[in-house]
């Protein structure tokens, strides 16, 4: 996976907020439930709309105090896990 690469949501997976920073998430398909702390989230909420991960980089870095660099390897890293478990899409640019 690659910075230019587009994430989709499984239209599958159903999502709940637990609170302002926390949300569970359950595949239907395999019935597995995740959970996500508030960046997970905000990831979650950011692809509403199919996004690149360098798009999900930028909305990070503006909203959290993250270093670029740091922030590309780990979104790289969680978008990996999702596309693993299923939970979302990857496709090349």
């Amino acid at each position: 996976m690659k910075s230019d690469t587009i994430l989709r949501r499984n239209d599958q997976i159903l999502c709940s907020a637990v609170d302002a920073e926390r949300a569970v998430m359950m595949s239907l398909e395999k019935s597995r439930y995740y959970g996500l702390n508030a960046t997970g989230l905000r990831i979650w909420e950011l692809l509403e709309q199919p996004r690149s991960v360098a798009g999900i980089c930028a909305h990070i870095c503006e909203e959290f105090e993250v270093d670029p660099p740091e922030c590309e390897a780990a979104v790289l890293r969680f978008a990996g896990e999702l596309v693993r478990s299923g939970i979302v899409d990857a496709s090349p640019l």
